[in-house]
């Protein structure tokens, strides 16, 4: 008797097994996608729509509306993808708690602050940040150059570039 009901529950253990396996994977991949949501496809959601308005912002109303919807209907698909490809990764690499404790991170009120700042093209913040990564470019593209003209071989022009002050 004692046999009968260890096979039993073993096999009903065994049965429901890879459902609560289902059940897990599909609650991860959901906390996966509300992350990727409001994380990397709310900055390219916003970024896309800043550089779109700024390519048509000087063409003819008419052509400017035609490369809107061409734009966006092209953006929807390569977001879905996006979101698509992203979420199962993190699904993967991530246990439920894990995801769970990340939305708590990014549902912090104090965290949604440092991101809003961060997200202003016009706060001190991004205008410090900008100009750090031109004068960086800039050197790379003077080394560049130089080497292109024959400068001297493994180094930049001019000497390392001075900090700023």
């Amino acid at each position: 008797m004692k046999t009968t009901t260890a096979a039993l529950c073993l096999a009903a253990a065994l049965v429901l097994a890879p459902g609560a396996r289902a059940d897990d994977a599909a609650d991860r991949l959901g906390v996966a996608m509300k992350l990727t949501e409001k994380t990397v496809l709310k900055n390219l959601d916003t970024g896309f729509g800043s550089a779109l308005e700024k390519t048509v912002s000087t063409m003819p109303e008419d052509r400017a509306e035609t490369v809107r919807k061409e734009a966006r209907a092209e953006f929807d698909k390569q977001r879905k993808e996006l979101l698509d490809g992203l979420s199962k990764q993190y699904a993967d690499k991530f246990s439920l708690d894990e995801l769970k404790q990340l939305d708590t991170i990014y549902e912090d009120k104090t965290y949604q602050k440092f991101q809003a700042v961060n997200a202003d093209p016009k706060s001190e913040v991004n205008l410090l940040s900008q100009a750090v990564v031109t004068r960086l470019l800039n050197m790379l593209t003077l080394a560049a150059a130089s080497d292109q003209k024959g400068g001297a071989a493994g180094g930049l022009p001019g000497g390392a570039p001075m900090p700023a002050k």
